[in-house]
Parts: structure tokens; C-alpha cells; sequence
């Protein structure tokens, strides 16, 4: 390389990137656009910017780069993914995370981050049919097992916080759910595949059947549990900010049945909600005053 005109090294490490990123390799990476608008000169001798070495080509040496990169990528979608690739099987699998890299290439210096879009995108490129819908409503399950593991700690209430709040309060009282709590709408039985893969089993692939999951991290663990569609929509309107009286109307109001049957229900929905460390604090609107 001529060094009196050697490129900047920020221009070059731009190209590098380009290079490395390219999803296809080395070397259309170095005739892609972007390469070739930082340095034109490298699409037609790439020797004069990449130097070979005894064994390897200048496109070989950048090979190595290319593929660890996104070898590192793809086995972070594995290790996210592990059950969703189960569904799909490992080639079908690797396929997706190709394409999706290709599109949703990292951007962000947390790799954590990386799959934020991945279930929507298989949702919108997977074939449609029931094995594919399972695997996005497991990548969302997923997905939601690593936001929330990340997620900001909060210390949850006690029992004796619960109980404190009288029932003449329940008009006035929200109550804040935690950062690390995720409520999933599901199209198919997913969270129920996942215990049965778990378990060694090879289950079928169910039908379409609506589920509705909770994912939350409890200290340094991550769990995960259905719900019955009443108590998810009334957990979902709490963490919506609706006060516990407006949250209980608006998911079990005007239900028939027997008022004590009723109330051990959501008795029971709350001691689980309370046990699993679900909400961080405790709201008390000010009483109005009456105008004359």
C-alpha cells in the first residue's frame, strides 16, 4: 500500500465493517455499495488494502473475520431461541437467522438487544401453517425470558403491604407491577410445549388454541405461567394503571355466578400474584372534594 496515500483509519475500519457485516462473505462485502464508496479502490485490488499472508489470500484472511462474526451472532439466537429451533429444526432455523441478520443487522453495542424484532420477523417471513405459528409465539415467550431478565430490579411487596389495603380502598388504589414482567397473548398453546420439551418429550404440534402467559423474573430466576383468560385481563388492566376496583369490574363485572365463589378466585389469583413478587408498590389517589 502506498502509505502517501493510504486511507484515514477511521474510513478504514468503516470499510472493515461493511466487509465483515456483508451476511453473503468476504468478498461481496468488499463489492458491496458501502464498501466500495469507502474505499472503490479495494473492489478492484484488494491486495492493495488487505495484505496476504503465506497461507491465505487477502479475501481469505477477511473470511475469518466475516464468518466468526456472524457465527458469534447465530450462536446467540440459538442460545436465545433454543425451543423455537426445536419446532423448526436446526436448518430451517439457521435460515431464518440468516435472513434476519441480513435485514436487522447489530446496531447496538448490547447484544441483548440483538433479537428484539426476531418473532415479529418470523411472523411476517415464516410460511403460514401450525408449526409456524407455534414457533413465533414461542420466540415470544422467548424473547420475553431475556427482556425481563434484564430488566430493572424492584422490590416487591410483602404480605403484610397486601394486607394493609383495605376493601373500602380498592376505588383508590393502583398497584405498580414490577420491570421484569411481560404479559403474552398467544394464538397457540405455547408455554405448555415448552414444559413438555423440557421435560425430554417430543410433543406433537397442537392446534391453534388461545393461551394467555406471564412471564416475570423472581430474584435471579425467570419463570413462566399461564393464566386463565379472567385473571390475565385483570392482571393486564392493573398494569395498565387501572385501580384495583376498575380492574376488577372490567374483567370479571357482570359475570354470573356465586359471589363467594368469585371472591376465593380472586383471592387466589392475588396470593399467587403476591407470591410470585409481581407488584412494586402501592398508588393511593387523593379523595376529591365535594362540590356544594
Amino acid at each position: 500500500m502506498n502509505l502517501a496515500r493510504a486511507p484515514r483509519l477511521d474510513t478504514l475500519e468503516r470499510w472493515m465493517q461493511a466487509v465483515v457485516m456483508h451476511p453473503q462473505g468476504a468478498m461481496p462485502g468488499v463489492r458491496s455499495a458501502p464498501a466500495r464508496r469507502l474505499l472503490p479502490q479495494a473492489a478492484v485490488d484488494l491486495d492493495s488494502v488487505v495484505l496476504p499472508s503465506k497461507a491465505l489470500s487477502a479475501v481469505e484472511r477477511l473470511d475469518i473475520y466475516a464468518h466468526m462474526y456472524y457465527a458469534r451472532l447465530l450462536e446467540i439466537l440459538v442460545e436465545e431461541y433454543p425451543t423455537t429451533r426445536q419446532i423448526l429444526g436446526a436448518e430451517a432455523f439457521e435460515r431464518a437467522c440468516r435472513r434476519f441478520l441480513a435485514r436487522h443487522p447489530s446496531r447496538h453495542r448490547i447484544l441483548n438487544r440483538l433479537s428484539e424484532r426476531f418473532p415479529a420477523f418470523l411472523a411476517r417471513h415464516l410460511p403460514r401453517g401450525p408449526r409456524s405459528g407455534l414457533a413465533v409465539d414461542v420466540a415470544r415467550i422467548e424473547r420475553a425470558m431475556e427482556e425481563v431478565f434484564d430488566a430493572p430490579r424492584a422490590e416487591p411487596l410483602t404480605a403484610a403491604q397486601f394486607g394493609a389495603i383495605g376493601a373500602d380502598a380498592w376505588q383508590r388504589v393502583r398497584l405498580a407491577v414490577i420491570p421484569g414482567l411481560r404479559l403474552l397473548k398467544l394464538r397457540y398453546p405455547a408455554n405448555d410445549h415448552m414444559n413438555a420439551v423440557r421435560g425430554k418429550g417430543q410433543p406433537r404440534i397442537p392446534r391453534p388454541r388461545a393461551s394467555f402467559a406471564i412471564v416475570y423474573r423472581r430474584g435471579y430466576q425467570v419463570f413462566r405461567r399461564d393464566q386463565e383468560p379472567v385473571q390475565f385481563r385483570l392482571l393486564a388492566a392493573l398494569a395498565s394503571g387501572a385501580t384495583l376496583a376498575a380492574a376488577v369490574r372490567g374483567s370479571v363485572g357482570g359475570r354470573r355466578g356465586n359471589a363467594d365463589e368469585l371472591a376465593a378466585r380472586l383471592g387466589a389469583w392475588f396470593r399467587e400474584w403476591a407470591a410470585a413478587g409481581l407488584f412494586s408498590g402501592i398508588e393511593r389517589q387523593a379523595t376529591g372534594r365535594r362540590r356544594r
